[in-house]
């Protein structure tokens, strides 16, 4: 218990700091969008010693495979009629073993509740926002949610849970952002003198959708100094022509449609 209680706080930890390890996100499935969890309901039951049995042993007392994995597996949560089911749990190496769920929690004699032969999470309780890890503002395509451990007022509230419930979706669908639209985001970089740290407001065109990321057109930086704006390409992988695919969700919709 004592080993489980350790590796949930530094799980907790890893989420909440960009300097520890990043954790192999969750699955989360609603209609025909996948999301990617950086917070994961399962542990709940683990934290609060709900559960005695790890999901999977990878080594001789060790139940994790590496640092980038404390928990073990990774699970693929479903949202059906408004509420969160627990549909598969994944070991994380080359087997890819899947774990029978059902023997899984009546072996940590704990009872779920089961709608139609699936697991309800109705244990879940939880504010979910857009997670801010800087890596994924720009050019990855999949859209990542965590709970908001740090309470940045700037994050609005993407998904809330009450026992497993649905209660609020505020995900705008990807095919909500058409050509046209201008999508603007505040960027963070160092200036030159003294490292010290500017702020500036970078927007894009959206010219293509694939359904998975658009293709953009950068036509603002705010800034005249070209070293700076350099910097801030270099940071955010942006080659040297003017139009880059990213996803859409991690920056803010200003207008719609204004050069249609």
């Amino acid at each position: 218990m004592k080993i489980i209680a350790l590796l949930s706080a530094i799980l907790i930890l890893s989420t909440s700091h960009s300097f520890a390890t990043e954790q192999f996100p969750d699955k989360l499935i609603i209609e025909n969008d996948t999301l990617y969890l950086k917070s994961f309901p399962l542990e709940e039951l683990r934290i609060k010693g709900k559960f005695q049995k790890s999901p999977f042993e990878y080594y001789e007392n060790i139940d994790f495979p590496h640092t980038g994995c404390y928990r073990g597996y990774v699970a693929t949560w479903k949202v059906i009629d408004n509420k969160l089911f627990l549909i598969e749990i994944e070991k994380v190496d080359s087997t890819n073993q899947k774990l029978n769920i059902l023997e899984y929690f009546n072996e940590n004699n704990y009872k779920p509740s089961l709608i139609n032969g699936q697991i309800f999470a109705d244990w879940y309780s939880d504010t979910l926002k857009r997670y801010g890890y800087f890596m994924y503002y720009f050019n990855s395509e999949r859209y990542y949610l965590a709970v908001d451990y740090l309470k940045n007022p700037d994050n609005k509230n993407e998904l809330i849970f009450s026992h497993g419930v649905l209660t609020q979706n505020n995900i705008e669908r990807i095919d909500s952002y058409l050509v046209g639209d201008t999508l603007t985001k505040e960027i963070s970089y160092y200036r030159q003198w003294f490292l010290k740290r500017g702020l500036t407001n970078i927007d894009a065109i959206i010219k293509e959708n694939n359904g998975r990321m658009v293709r953009v057109e950068f036509i603002d930086f705010e800034l005249k100094k070209k070293n700076a704006i350099k910097e801030i390409k270099q940071m955010m992988g942006i080659r040297e022509e003017k139009e880059q695919w990213i996803n859409p969700r991690y920056w803010e919709k200003t207008n719609k449609n204004n050069a249609l």
